[in-house]
């Protein structure tokens, strides 16, 4: 299972639809892509990216060369290039609250800072709004 933060805007680089290669394509997967924006994009590092997505420093660089084998070749043969596929679990956003005096979290979609509201899990009033962001 590798871990993405979201789907690539575009699934699919083509020439022309009326192209008669159009059939002729790559496929890229969503892990592969998301090793190229993390690496390329954000610019981490490997062990950085690796970690983003949940997997070794030594996976990580495997799915990034078959994601520069596959983008070379698209580019070089002139295919098209599709991005689909793949054993992934999308990252999101967290949001809710903290609590201070039990160190619970807990998600509320709702969740704002002005909230008086109370730790389900000891009743304290000590609870802060918490926003986790995934990279």
């Amino acid at each position: 299972m590798r871990f993405v933060k979201d789907p690539p805007n575009n699934f699919y680089f083509i020439q022309r639809i009326d192209d008669p290669l159009y059939e002729a394509s790559v496929v890229l997967t969503i892990a592969e892509f998301e090793a190229m924006r993390l690496k390329h994009y954000v610019s981490l590092t490997q062990k950085d990216s690796a970690d983003k997505m949940g997997v070794s420093q030594p996976t990580f660089s495997r799915i990034l060369e078959s994601a520069h084998q596959k983008v070379t070749q698209a580019f070089v043969e002139g295919k098209n290039l599709n991005v689909y596929g793949g054993n992934i679990n999308f990252k999101k956003q967290f949001l809710g609250y903290g609590c201070l005096n039990c160190n619970h979290e807990w998600e509320d979609l709702d969740a704002t800072k002005d909230s008086k509201t109370k730790c389900p899990n000891c009743g304290s009033k000590e609870v802060y709004f918490l926003v986790k962001n995934p990279l």
